[in-house]
């Protein structure tokens, strides 16, 4: 599913968000959409890595308790097929073991729900340049 599209804004402004949260992907996807993203969501671990395929996006969003997976369980499988990917992990359930186990398998970041917006805006635009 894709909210905004402009052509001349492929890759390296598209972002996928990988959640089954609805409110999260509204939230989300309205805030980069306003910073001239390109917005993709998938609400499954399964959906998502097709829409991985198809939008190659320069930054994901990715849950980890997902209704068909476990977003950090694929994390070292998803960074070996789409190295270029910046991964963003985020989930209500903040342990110290998943942060560190995030970040040792290849997520960019760890970010808690509810995050703050400004946080996210910064991130991406972070990502998009380097």
């Amino acid at each position: 599913m894709q909210y905004y599209i402009n052509p001349n804004q492929m890759n390296e402004s598209t972002i996928l968000i990988i959640d089954d949260e609805p409110e999260i992907l509204n939230l989300l996807s309205r805030v980069l959409q306003m910073q001239g993203f390109l917005v993709r969501v998938a609400h499954t671990l399964s959906e998502g890595i097709r829409e991985l395929v198809v939008a190659e996006p320069a930054v994901l969003f990715l849950d980890i308790n997902l209704p068909d997976g476990n977003g950090l369980q694929k994390l070292k499988e998803l960074r070996k097929k789409f190295p270029t990917v910046k991964i963003i992990m985020i989930s209500a359930l903040d342990s110290t073991e998943d942060r560190k186990k995030a970040l040792e398998n290849g997520a960019h970041t760890f970010l808690s729900k509810p995050f703050n917006l400004r946080q996210v805006s910064s991130l991406v635009h972070q990502f998009k340049k380097g």
